[in-house]
C-alpha cells in the first residue's frame, strides 16, 4: 500500500492529508506534529483574546480523533529531525517518551511552517509571550486572567502586532507598542499608512518609534531611548523562521531556508512535495520573480493542488500566487497584492491614484477609500495594488486580485461591472475610475 507521511499538521498539512482521503480511499496517511494542536484556523486567535471569537473550540477544525475515524492516523508531540531522501525514510522524535525512532515512506508531504523570531532583550521574561500556535494563546489567556492585565507592550507592527494589539485593546488593556524603526505595517505604502497612526490615537495605543527593549527588569521594560515604561506582559510579533533546519541533510534544495517548489507542489525531489509558510514559489503575473506567502489561502490551494497530484492528476497544478492580503486594525482595512514597492522599482510603470467614497456621496455612512495601482508599462498589467479604507477595502482588493489573475489590465477595468446601488458603491466605482484614470495616464506617457 502506498504510504504518505505529511511533516506538520496545522492549514496545509492538515488540509493536504484530508483532501487526499477524500481522493483516495485505500492510501495510508500518517500526519507527524511537532506540538499539541493540530489543524486550527491560527488567523482566528487574535479575536478571540478580543472576543470576537467566543468559544476555543471554534478554532479548531479537526482533531486526532476525528482524523482518525477517516483512517487517518495523527501523531502529536512528534518532531521529524531529519529527512533521508535516498532512503525513503524520516527520523522521529517522539516528545512523549523521549525516543526516536525512524519511519518510512513513499510520498512526503512537507509543511513544517515557521518559528516567532525571537528577541534576546526579553526571551528570560516570563510575562513574555509569543502568539504562534493555540497552546500559546492558551497561556497569554491565562496569563492574563491570572495577573488582572491593564497594560501590556507589543513589539512589532505587522499582522500580529496590528491584530493583537486592536483585540487587546478591546479586552480593556492599554497597549504601548514599539517599533524598531520609523515606518510601521511596511505591507502598505508609507503615504497610505497615516489610518494606522489615526487609529491608535483614537483608541488610546501608545506608539514607540524607533525605540526597542533593551533588557527587562521584573515588570518593568527599559527602552533604548531611555525610557522605562510599565511592561506586566509583552507580546512580540517580529516575523517568522522557517523551520527547515531538519532538512539541511536531506538533499532538498532550500534557498534562504525556504524550500522551492515547482507546479506539482513538487522540491527537486521528485517524490517530496512542500507547501505553507517555509515554500517559496512564484508570482503568478510576473513568474520571475519569487514570493513567500505565510498565509492561509496558498496553504489551502497548495494542499489541494498536492493531493490531486498525488491522487493521479496531473492537470491541476499551481500557476503561482498574487500575495492577496489584508488587516483589520479598528476600523481601517489595509489590503495590498503583488511585488514589493522594492522589486516594482526594477520595472518600467506608472502608478494610478485614486480617492474617492465608497459608495454614494449622498449616503451619510459614506466613506473614503483609496486605490493605488502600479502598472506595467508595457503590458498594463497591474503589479502591485493597495488598498486602504474603512469599509469596502475588501471588496476592491478581491475584484482587482481576480481581475489580474485571469489576465485583465488596468484598462479593462472601465468594463467591471459592479453591483451598484448607493449603499454600496457608485455608478462609477473606484474600480472603474482607476482603470479610465490609467488610460489617461497612459496616453501621456
Amino acid at each position: 500500500m502506498t504510504r504518505v507521511i505529511v511533516v506538520g499538521g496545522v492549514a496545509g498539512g492538515a488540509t493536504a492529508a484530508s483532501q487526499l482521503r477524500r481522493l483516495n480511499p485505500d492510501i495510508e496517511i500518517v500526519i507527524y506534529e511537532r506540538y499539541r494542536d493540530i489543524s486550527y484556523g491560527s488567523c482566528g486567535m487574535p479575536y478571540y483574546i478580543g472576543g470576537d471569537v467566543e468559544k476555543w473550540d471554534s478554532l479548531t477544525n479537526m482533531t486526532p480523533e476525528k482524523f482518525r475515524d477517516r483512517n487517518i492516523f495523527v501523531k502529536t508531540e512528534h518532531e521529524i529531525t531529519a529527512v533521508n531522501s535516498k532512503e525513503n525514510t524520516v527520523t522521529v522524535y517522539d516528545k512523549n517518551s523521549d525516543t526516536e525512532f525512524t519511519d518510512s515512506y513513499d510520498y512526503l508531504i512537507l509543511s513544517p511552517g515557521g518559528s516567532p523570531k525571537k528577541l534576546p532583550a526579553v526571551k528570560d521574561a516570563a510575562q513574555t509571550f509569543s502568539l504562534h500556535k493555540l497552546a500559546d494563546l492558551d497561556y497569554i489567556v491565562k496569563f492574563i486572567k491570572e495577573n488582572n492585565i491593564k497594560e501590556a507592550v507589543l513589539v512589532g507592527s505587522g499582522y500580529i502586532g496590528l491584530e493583537v494589539t486592536e483585540n487587546l485593546t478591546k479586552r480593556g488593556i492599554k497597549v504601548t507598542m514599539l517599533q524598531r524603526d520609523e515606518r510601521i505595517y511596511k505591507n502598505i505604502e508609507a503615504d497610505m499608512n497615516g489610518v494606522l497612526y489615526e487609529a491608535m490615537t483614537e483608541k488610546g495605543v501608545t506608539l514607540k518609534l524607533n525605540t526597542e527593549i533593551d533588557y527587562v527588569d521584573g515588570g518593568k521594560a527599559v527602552l533604548s531611548n531611555g525610557e522605562t515604561i510599565d511592561a506586566p506582559l509583552i507580546i512580540t510579533g517580529v516575523g517568522i523562521t522557517p523551520n527547515t533546519e531538519f532538512l539541511n541533510s536531506s538533499n532538498i534544495t532550500l534557498k534562504d531556508g525556504l524550500i522551492p517548489i515547482n507546479k506539482n507542489g513538487q522540491t527537486n525531489i521528485d517524490n517530496i512535495y512542500a507547501l505553507g509558510d517555509a515554500v517559496m514559489t512564484h508570482f503568478q503575473h510576473v513568474p520571475e520573480m519569487t514570493i513567500q506567502s505565510a498565509l492561509a489561502w496558498p496553504a489551502h490551494r497548495l494542499a489541494h493542488i498536492i493531493a490531486n497530484q498525488l491522487a493521479g492528476d496531473r492537470s491541476i497544478t499551481h500557476e503561482g500566487l498574487l500575495g492577496t492580503n489584508i488587516v483589520k486594525f479598528f476600523d481601517y482595512n489595509i489590503a495590498t497584492f503583488g511585488l514589493s514597492e522594492k522589486d516594482i522599482a526594477e520595472i518600467p510603470h506608472f502608478t494610478v491614484d485614486q480617492k474617492q467614497k465608497n459608495k454614494s456621496g449622498y449616503m451619510k455612512d459614506a466613506s473614503p477609500i483609496h486605490i493605488r495601482v502600479y502598472v506595467s508599462k508595457d503590458s498594463g498589467l497591474i503589479l502591485r495594488a493597495a488598498v486602504v479604507g474603512t469599509e469596502g477595502a475588501d471588496k476592491r482588493i478581491d475584484v482587482l486580485s481576480a481581475h489580474t489573475r485571469l489576465g485583465g489590465t488596468v484598462y479593462d477595468l472601465i468594463n467591471i461591472e459592479v453591483g451598484y446601488s448607493p449603499p454600496f458603491s457608485s455608478p462609477k466605482d473606484v474600480i472603474n475610475m482607476v482603470g479610465y484614470k490609467a488610460i489617461e495616464k497612459a496616453e501621456d506617457l
